[in-house]
């Protein structure tokens, strides 16, 4: 369901665009008329990168003057670093190609991983389709309010991936006390098991996921959304009296930590092209994507699909990456060691 730019609509987010002047527009048009835009995704087919890509992907051409024809390349591997190399060194610096970035490669980037060749700060950003925020998803049997109901342990099912990291990091840095059951092959599969009270729930899991694929059982009030992980709450979340992450934790160092950790899901489902693009091919495709999220044909087939868009603009998202980056040394080693406790590979 799309949402509006933060807190601006997409009216006054007009005023914000890099102006194009008459020359510089025809310019522009003369450069993408008959010629072609690659989209980069760094995963495999199906996957949720791979979905937002393909969405954009077949609407933004619209909205580029002169209208390029709009093609998808998959480059799996290394959560995102391989093709994040291949953006920022390889791809032409034209215009002619983008990619929907990986949130994590700033943990990466963080890390001072060995096998990144980029500089998450000199992308040459072009928008960001989601603010993700992730859940824990209960058996109603389960009864949680306060910080005091989540200390006492709680069975749930992992997944691997962050139903298993998300929890891990709740224990050790808010206080809480999940017991993971793990080896379920899916999300899928820990639903039917806490239909059947083998485990009470499941942490880890997108809001954007779980009001999809456990909509039945939402419906038939089964299991119920009981705590909104991320930095600031989810609207829908918000409206549904969910309580929120960072009300349940006390200020303080954990807290700071979680905050970075989880400030990737800000920009959830981000696009960019290669450093150095030409400023006014820039700022066209900045104004292609932000036409494009007010798209009738856009808005009517993300929520045909149900994936959740709620867009923003670059300086929207940039100071989550900045701040990332800057924060103290002691909250950045900090947040290293427990997302390494917890699973993450860098």
């Amino acid at each position: 369901m799309l949402q509006k730019f933060g807190s601006a609509t997409f009216g006054a987010c007009l005023t914000t665009m890099l102006p194009l002047s008459s020359a510089a527009a025809d310019t522009v048009e003369a450069f993408y008329k008959g010629n072609t835009v690659s989209v980069l995704i760094g995963s495999g087919v199906g996957g949720g990168y791979d979905l937002y890509g393909r969405l954009l992907s077949r609407h933004i051409g619209r909205h580029i003057p002169g209208n390029p024809t709009v093609v998808v390349r998959n480059i799996p591997g290394a959560g995102g670093i391989i093709q994040a190399n291949n953006l920022y060194n390889i791809a032409p610096r034209d215009g002619s190609t983008l990619g929907i970035v990986h949130n994590t490669l700033t943990i990466n980037q963080l890390a001072e991983s060995k096998n990144i060749k980029f500089d998450v700060r000199k992308f040459s950003w072009i928008g960001n389709l989601n603010v993700m925020s992730t859940t824990c998803t209960m058996s109603t049997r389960e009864k949680l309010i306060s910080r005091e109901d989540f200390r006492r342990e709680i069975l749930i099912g992992a997944s691997g991936g962050s139903t298993s990291m998300i929890p891990m990091l709740l224990n050790s840095l808010a206080g809480m006390n999940f017991k993971l059951v793990h080896g379920y092959k899916s999300t899928g599969n820990v639903l039917l098991a806490m239909e059947t009270g083998e485990v009470n729930g499941v942490c880890g899991w997108g809001w954007d996921g779980a009001k999809i694929l456990a909509k039945d059982q939402l419906g038939r009030n089964v299991v119920k959304i009981q705590l909104d992980i991320a930095n600031a709450p989810h609207p829908e979340l918000q409206s549904m009296k969910v309580p929120f992450l960072m009300d349940l934790m006390p200020e303080g160092e954990n807290k700071e930590v979680m905050k970075l950790i989880l400030s990737t899901q800000i920009y959830g489902r981000p696009f960019a092209g290669p450093p150095e693009m030409p400023s006014d091919r820039l700022a066209a495709l900045r104004n292609a994507f932000q036409a494009m999220v007010e798209d009738k044909e856009f808005i009517a087939e993300s929520d045909k699909t149900g994936q959740e868009v709620r867009p923003q603009r670059p300086e929207e998202f940039l100071p989550a990456i900045d701040s990332a980056l800057d924060a103290p040394e002691k909250v950045r080693t900090r947040a290293l060691e427990e997302l390494k406790k917890a699973g993450f590979t860098f």
